[in-house]
């Protein structure tokens, strides 16, 4: 999961919010230099992480994508299911997403000097370009994609890869309102 369906999961308590966040810029068990609800959010996006890695619709969703971008089918998935997330919001919070959204930015603002240099720069551009609302819009995909395909030169191929995301829309949406439920079920039960 990417970005605004981990932060869904934050149960609108900053310090966790900043957590989930935190979770994709924080490598292994170097958690002590963060407070202890920003370790609890780490551990809570791993959670979902892990959860979303093994599940059977998922893996199903992945295998959707042909070479040479099945390698990319995890970053392709997470980023996709954000779009469904927030174009389906009111079937699964009875927040409105704006709502949602400005929470979150907050909490980043609120612990800014909390997060990772990385993350800084991230949240920053985050907010200042409403990247969590616009997700509404198949273009946040396809601008996250290209973000992404610039850290590094084994991503490029993210670049082109919108069109192949787009060409499989109806198959990977509904995957994903077929393996959201569960996640929701699994977090529940881990409270």
């Amino acid at each position: 999961m990417n970005f605004l369906a981990h932060s869904m999961f934050a149960r609108q308590q900053p310090e966790i919010i900043v957590g989930q966040f935190c979770g994709d810029f924080v490598r292994g068990g170097k958690l002590e230099q963060f407070p202890e609800q920003v370790r609890a959010g780490i551990r809570l996006h791993r959670e979902i992480d892990q959860y979303t890695d093994r599940h059977p619709v998922n893996l199903e969703a992945r295998r959707l994508f042909k070479p040479p971008y099945r390698r990319f089918a995890g970053v392709l998935t997470d980023v996709v299911y954000d779009h469904y997330l927030a174009r389906s919001w009111s079937e699964y919070s009875d927040r409105p997403l704006r709502d949602h959204v400005d929470d979150v930015y907050e909490a980043l603002r609120h612990h800014f000097e909390v997060l990772p240099l990385d993350l800084q720069r991230f949240a920053r551009m985050l907010i200042d370009q409403d990247i969590l609302a616009s997700y509404l819009s198949f273009d946040a995909v396809e601008l996250a994609l290209s973000r992404i395909s610039r850290r590094s030169e084994r991503f490029l191929l993210l670049e082109e890869a919108s069109e192949v995301v787009k060409s499989l829309d109806s198959q990977l949406s509904a995957h994903f309102e077929r393996f959201y439920p569960d996640l929701i079920i699994h977090m529940q039960n881990q409270q």
